[in-house]
């Protein structure tokens, strides 16, 4: 796998269940503190391979408030808002998409060829050009154009007398070209697809109407549910006994179409064209005239059409606007606004806004800085070099904690003594508790720092050993402090010692097996718990001056990519 290094992954808990928590179970607070129990004894393995599903980057997962946790892509279930056509912007509502598809019913197209957006253009008129349009003898004429292949309307000699309702006229003309002749119906039992259609529907009606029970005659009544209103008259209405048996019949089955007036339709070889005409067409057009079956698909009217000239404008489809809710508490951790076209979102709970930021980086030394006006120096960034860490080698890293939210909060970091997998390596951090200021904005930090004088000998060379890092070169990492601190962020050591990694492969004494290094095991992770403590304004207190504080908590796994350990 080529990662570039070091990278931070953060572990969802989700993949250690099989199944999500259930809401009824969401009171049960002893349950939860077993597992979570559970959870701080039993150590992350990343190079597990069920790690490979419950590692993120921070920037693509979520976070709960109600479940104060990670969630994921599988924590969480998309729930559909509203519908609207892209072209458009219009909202179409969720009857309109279950009775007529999701497709737009204004005068919104598609070009069959390029699948681009068709617009609606006046045809030149040179004969009535210089009259006036009450005085133009004859009427406008309209056309479906595209703008990136030049496809139209007149390649099917399709034309429109108004430049609105171009559905309703589309539909005329669709209608009128696949409506069979008198000679043809006599020859032939075959309907078109949309006549089919109707007679069947018109035929199942019937026959729902005539099969229906007893709580058919109860369907105008005011009440939402006629099969409701018919048990409660049979319990007080003091029906007969014979009524009462009719209700209990059961209903009748119901037949199928059995001729052309109720929807059945057989299939005749003299409908279809033969193949001496579609070879004749393939070699006047070419291969390059007939249709894939990708534009076939579009839309049902294209799917018995073989050719790209006679491919009809296929209806735009409908997008959605989704929500995505918690499957534990059932809350919306992401929902867009509800107006179409708008990017904002009305709740967007991201994780990065609500937990920790870990980041890592190697500590500099004297022999690893280079003067700034060195030979080496470019002003473009040259390929970084892979990180390789020598076996039994000490190193040092910096690893430091951002805290997003606007409270001070005290961390904890754990890792085991051995990193967990085939190749084991020693980690050490030298400051496991501290405390991190609490965020604010980025004006309000800058601000925050001391201004720094230009007259003062001492202030320029504070400021060139900021920028060459030799002031950190003369520091030494100390056990039980932290390394750097700012507003809202600070610094631990990680004193890290590779272990060695074996041969590709090794053979075995007893047989001639191999056994292989598996993939990235030769890659340094080093699993961290993190347990963050705040204190906040409880839930339901909406008094900003209130003195009324309750202690938080929030912990989960990271894992940190430190780099590659050369093979012995």
């Amino acid at each position: 796998m080529d990662v570039s290094f070091p990278y931070t992954r953060y572990a969802c808990p989700c993949a250690d269940h099989i199944s999500a928590t259930p809401t009824s179970q969401l009171g049960k607070r002893s349950s939860q503190e077993v597992e979570d129990d559970a959870q701080e004894e039993h150590t992350f393995n990343p190079h597990d391979l069920r790690a490979n599903f419950s590692l993120y980057p921070l920037d693509n997962l979520l976070f709960c408030d109600e479940c104060t946790n990670i969630k994921c892509e599988r924590c969480w279930t998309e729930e559909i808002l509203y519908w609207y056509c892209p072209n458009c912007l219009f909202e179409v509502p969720s009857s309109t998409v279950k009775s007529d598809g999701n497709r737009c019913a204004r005068h919104c197209y598609d070009c069959p060829v390029c699948s681009a957006s068709l617009a609606t253009t006046v045809m030149n008129r040179h004969s009535d050009a210089h009259l006036r349009p009450d005085s133009s003898s004859s009427p406008e004429t309209y056309i479906l154009q595209c703008g990136y292949c030049e496809w139209s309307s007149l390649d099917i000699d399709v034309t429109f007398t108004k430049h609105n309702k171009i559905t309703e006229q589309l539909n005329k003309i669709w209608k009128s070209r696949t409506m069979p002749d008198d000679s043809k119906q006599n020859k032939s039992d075959s309907l078109s697809h949309d006549t089919a259609f109707a007679n069947l529907s018109s035929f199942y009606k019937d026959q729902l109407s005539e099969s229906g029970d007893t709580s058919s005659a109860y369907t105008n009544s005011p009440y939402s549910s006629p099969a409701n209103l018919a048990r409660i008259m049979s319990l007080y209405g003091g029906l007969s006994l014979q009524s009462q048996k009719k209700m209990k019949e059961k209903p009748q089955p119901m037949r199928e179409a059995g001729n052309r007036i109720e929807g059945l339709s057989t299939f005749s070889a003299e409908d279809r064209p033969g193949d001496d005409e579609l070879l004749h067409r393939m070699g006047t057009l070419g291969m390059d005239g007939t249709a894939p079956q990708q534009q076939q698909l579009q839309a049902p009217s294209n799917y018995d059409l073989k050719f790209k000239r006679d491919l009809w404008p296929t209806a735009t489809k409908l997008k959605v606007a989704r929500g995505k809710r918690c499957r534990t508490c059932r809350q919306f951790v992401a929902r867009p606004e509800n107006k179409v076209g708008s990017m904002r979102y009305k709740v967007r709970l991201l994780a990065m806004h609500h937990m920790p930021r870990l980041s890592i980086k190697p500590l500099q030394t004297t022999a690893q800085l280079q003067p700034v006006n060195s030979l080496n120096f470019h002003m473009r960034p040259e390929p970084i070099e892979p990180v390789v860490l020598q076996p039994h080698q000490t190193e040092q890293y910096v690893l430091t904690v951002r805290n997003p939210i606007f409270e001070a909060i005290k961390v904890t970091l754990a890792t085991p003594a051995t990193t967990p997998g085939r190749v084991a390596s020693k980690v050490t951090i030298l400051c496991p508790s501290f405390t991190v200021g609490a965020a604010g904005d980025r004006w309000e930090e800058a601000l925050a720092e001391p201004a720094m004088g230009v007259n003062s000998d001492g202030s320029r060379k504070a400021a060139m050993a900021s920028l060459t890092g030799s002031a950190d070169a003369d520091r030494q990492p100390e056990a039980g402090k932290v390394w750097g601190r700012s507003k809202s962020a600070t610094s631990v050591i990680l004193e890290v010692v590779p272990g060695a990694v074996e041969s590709a492969t090794k053979p075995h004494a007893n047989n001639e097996k191999h056994e292989r290094v598996d993939e990235d095991e030769d890659i340094l992770e080093i699993p961290i718990y993190v347990r963050v403590e705040w204190e906040a304004i409880p839930h339901g207190v909406h008094e900003p001056d209130t003195t009324e504080r309750e202690t938080r908590e929030l912990a989960y796994w990271s894992v940190l990519g430190v780099g590659r350990i050369a093979r012995g």
